[in-house]
């Protein structure tokens, strides 16, 4: 594609998005693409406004548009994914003030949902992607690019027949649990917090991970432990109380981790420290990144809807899962075994 073609698409991608969402996007690795016989140009975008921020090059913040390629030179329609974008941003907006309520402010807050709607592919107007591009056009649940979460949400509440909200939560909570104790008044804050999303329609069809995330991962030397963790030789370890095996990096490198690291956060301020977890990118909250080492409890949390609808086959060869977690004890909080960290 010449350097004039590619301009041109990147002028009306740039002009579609400012039209749409209101602020100035970066329009970049522009290339031809080709599915079903029709071909079209594909870029990546993403506002300009995060550049230089935590949210640069965090793929979170990253969405494509497209343009269809015509006869004669001429482009189509745009269409892009931002829409996914912004209905992630605005949920965790929504969700926050209630997630630190109950928490505290050492979260981290990562959304991802998706609205349904019930209908047939010719009558709706609004942007939208089927679920099943093989569909004989007859009435189903069909993808809806909402960008609004509080506009879902009350799509759900008014008519839940015919809408739905997949929402997919990972809460990470950079504190310690030290003592039993502690860990019952995390299980009801948990409880508490699926109240509040049955409450508010968000929970028929939830998939959540909470965990909780060693602190120490917030010292400013964080970074160079982490790689001489990932580069060391694991040793295995039988852990008792689960009756398993697991790897671990040796032994004498996780207790030096650990005093260090425990001096370093002794020494920081609250504002240092949650300084230094809002600089965490959103796509480095999952467990190759953040979890594998440095999670010491997690709690999972699936509505039957979820299961039904995804995990099916799990939920056949073990129904005990299925659970409406209106009493307390259905929430649970197990180790990660892997936890690196040494007491």
């Amino acid at each position: 594609m010449g350097s004039h073609n590619k301009e041109a698409v990147r002028a009306k991608i740039k002009d579609y998005l400012y039209e749409k969402y209101g602020e100035e996007f970066v329009v970049d690795r522009i290339g031809q693409r080709r599915r079903r016989g029709d071909v079209f140009y594909q870029a990546r975008i993403y506002p300009e406004a995060i550049i230089g921020t935590n949210k640069w090059w965090d793929d979170y913040y990253y969405a494509s548009a497209s343009v269809a390629k015509k006869s004669f030179g001429r482009l189509g329609g745009v269409g892009d994914s931002y829409s996914y974008v912004m209905m992630n941003k605005t949920g965790e907006e929504y969700l926050l003030p209630k997630v630190k309520d109950i928490f505290g402010d050492r979260v981290r807050l990562k959304v991802d949902s998706e609205i349904e709607i019930w209908g047939r592919e010719d009558v709706i107007v609004k942007e939208y992607r089927k679920r099943d591009p093989s569909s004989d056009g007859t009435d189903s649940f069909i993808g809806y690019k909402e960008s609004d979460f509080k506009k879902a949400k009350e799509r759900v509440v008014n008519d839940p027949e015919k809408n739905r909200l997949f929402l997919d939560l990972d809460v990470y909570i950079f504190d310690r649990i030290e003592d039993d104790n502690e860990k019952e008044k995390r299980r009801k804050d948990i409880f508490e917090f699926v109240q509040y999303l049955k409450e508010e329609g968000l929970f028929e069809y939830l998939e959540m991970r909470i965990v909780f995330v060693d602190e120490r991962v917030l010292a400013n030397s964080y970074d160079e432990f982490e790689r001489e963790v990932n580069s060391s030789h694991k040793v295995r370890k039988y852990i008792e109380e689960e009756n398993t095996m697991v790897e671990l990096p040796p032994e004498d490198l996780r207790k030096e981790m650990s005093r260090k690291l425990e001096k370093e956060i002794d020494g920081m301020s609250e504002e240092e420290l949650l300084a230094n977890m809002e600089g965490i990118r959103k796509d480095e909250l999952n467990y190759d990144d953040l979890r594998k080492w440095n999670s010491q409890y997690q709690c999972l949390i699936y509505s039957i809807g979820i299961l039904e609808e995804k995990y099916p086959t799990s939920l056949e060869q073990n129904p005990d899962v299925a659970r409406e977690y209106e009493k307390f004890k259905d929430v649970g909080i197990g180790p990660n075994l892997e936890y690196v960290y040494i007491e």
